[in-house]
C-alpha cells in the first residue's frame, strides 16, 4: 500500500498576481504551489498526457449565487487535470461554501494534509477509497476507478522517472567503468527501456 501524493501542496498566502476577473492568472503560481501536478490525482504535467486547469474547489455555479468568494480568490482555486477537473465539474453536496463535506459525502480541500488520508495506492498505482469520504471521491467525483489504467501507468511512469534520476546521481560517484558503475548503468538502462514501453502504453491509453 502506498500513499497517493508525496506530499501535500501548500497554496502560498500571497499570489504574485492581482486579477479582477480572468482566474487564469493565477494558474503559474498554482503549478508551482502544486508541484506540477494535479491536485486530486497526483498526475504530473511533466508526460502531457493531458491539459492542465485551473480549477474552483468550491464550483462557481454555487459560490456566485449567495456566496462570499470572488472568482479569483487564490484560497479557492486548485490546479487539475483536465480529467479531474471535468469529472467533479459543479458537483458540491452542502449548501454552504464553508463546509466541504456531510455524512461521508463531498470533498476536502487537496491541500489539507487529511485529503491524503481518504486514498491509498496499490502496488500498480491504482487509486483506492480509503475511508467512506474517499471511497465517494474516488468513485463519484473524480472516477479514479474508471480512469484505472491509464491512472497506473502515469504512477508507473513517475517512478521508474524518480529512480532513474536518483540512479543517476549515484552513478556519477563511481569511476567509469568501475564494477558498482557498470551495475548502475545496467540498472538504468533497463529501467529506461521498461519507461519507453510505458509511455507507450500511456499514449495508447489517452488515444482510446
Amino acid at each position: 500500500m502506498f500513499p497517493l501524493r508525496s506530499q501535500t501542496p501548500t497554496r502560498r498566502l500571497t499570489p504574485t498576481r492581482k486579477p479582477s476577473k480572468d482566474w487564469t492568472k493565477h494558474k503559474e503560481d498554482l503549478e508551482v504551489d502544486f508541484n506540477s501536478s494535479c491536485a486530486y490525482c497526483d498526475a504530473h504535467e511533466y508526460f502531457k498526457h493531458t491539459f492542465y486547469e485551473v480549477d474552483h474547489f468550491v464550483p462557481k455555479d454555487f459560490f456566485l449565487k449567495s456566496g462570499t468568494l470572488t472568482v479569483v480568490d487564490y484560497k479557492n482555486l486548485v490546479y487539475s487535470c483536465k480529467f479531474c477537473n471535468n469529472n467533479k465539474s459543479s458537483l458540491w453536496i452542502t449548501n454552504s461554501e464553508t463546509i466541504y463535506h456531510l455524512n461521508d459525502e463531498g470533498f476536502l480541500d487537496p491541500c489539507d494534509p487529511e485529503y491524503d488520508k481518504q486514498f491509498y495506492r496499490n502496488k500498480e498505482g491504482a487509486i483506492i477509497g480509503k475511508t467512506n469520504l474517499g471511497k465517494w471521491m474516488a468513485t463519484r467525483a473524480f472516477k479514479f476507478d474508471e480512469r484505472e489504467h491509464p491512472i497506473k501507468l502515469l504512477w508507473t511512469l513517475r517512478t521508474l522517472k524518480q529512480s532513474i534520476e536518483e540512479l543517476a546521481v549515484i552513478l556519477k560517484t563511481y569511476p567509469v567503468g568501475s564494477e558498482k558503475y557498470d551495475e548502475i548503468d545496467e540498472k538504468m538502462r533497463s529501467y529506461a527501456i521498461e519507461y519507453f514501453f510505458f509511455e507507450i502504453d500511456l499514449r495508447e491509453a489517452y488515444k482510446s
